[in-house]
């Protein structure tokens, strides 16, 4: 029995003396020694509400509306957070990320009594984590107009 194993084995590795393969080679689809890459993109702000050193920035549409920024890259972890004097703004974020597929917009929303105020000056803090495990941090400064 070992034998007769062995000989369709033989047969199998070298062939009946046809032309014909047994086994179909394919290319590889990666070169070998190489691994799978990214094509990395570093994240931009493509579009918001507010760019980084605004001044006369009217404070009660942010408070009414939020802050909306998009993303030339997708992500799927953001936070958001807004300081003045170094104190946190308790505002919410806005985006929903929908079973974990991700997105390129980071919304924050006001909270009753967080709300913006006139002739202040605020900061943004905007970390995202792109699709490629890459964390990225922004910061955004502004100040809002006198009040009228």
């Amino acid at each position: 029995m070992k034998k007769l194993a062995l000989l369709m084995f033989a047969i199998l590795i070298l062939g009946c003396g046809t032309e014909t393969t047994v086994v179909e080679e394919r290319p590889p689809t990666v070169a070998s020694g190489e691994h799978f890459r990214f094509n990395r993109v570093d994240p931009q702000i493509v579009s918001g509400t507010l760019h980084d050193g605004e001044v006369n920035v009217d404070p009660e549409p942010i408070n009414a509306g939020g802050f909306r920024f998009d993303f030339n890259v997708p992500f799927s972890l953001s936070k958001i957070v807004i300081l003045h004097d170094g104190r946190r703004l308790f505002w919410h974020p806005w985006e929903m990320f929908d079973l974990g597929r991700p997105t390129e917009t980071v919304t924050l929303m006001a909270t009753a009594g967080q709300e913006l105020r006139f002739d202040t000056e605020y900061v943004i803090k905007i970390y995202i984590q792109t699709l490629a495990c890459q964390g990225f941090h922004f910061e955004i400064r502004f100040r809002t107009k006198p009040k009228p």
